[in-house]
């Protein structure tokens, strides 16, 4: 749960891999989390609403620094936080609090990108 994660800003990403913006951001997603790897005031965490385990793993190699978590049913994605389009992204402050929603792919490995997040804690 979120809650689980206070004291941090969290990243949160959603997307599946037949998302074509979606995975046109994933290569910058994958680059923030080594720049963010070892912090502990930001976590990245992406869902991914994908089937299984290998269709996700072509698109995140299994030695990245990003977080995957998996929600096929789009139980946690759709009906808890009611997300329809692909990519999305969240920016949830220190205390849990949504800050900012993004729609649509950016670029994540910008300084401009961590600045942002940056702002948050």
């Amino acid at each position: 749960t979120l809650s689980e994660h206070r004291g941090r800003v969290i990243v949160l990403n959603t997307w599946t891999i037949t998302c074509g913006p979606c995975m046109e951001e994933m290569p910058s997603l994958i680059d923030l989390a080594h720049i963010v790897q070892g912090r502990d005031d930001i976590e990245l965490v992406t869902i991914s609403v994908d089937q299984d385990w290998p269709a996700v793993r072509t698109a995140v190699p299994q030695d990245s620094a990003l977080t995957v978590l998996l929600d096929p049913e789009r139980s946690v994605v759709t009906e808890l936080f009611g997300t329809r389009q692909y990519p999305e992204t969240w920016i949830i402050d220190r205390d849990g609090v949504i800050r900012l929603r993004i729609d649509g792919p950016r670029d994540w490995s910008s300084a401009l990108a961590l600045n942002v997040v940056e702002t948050y804690l």
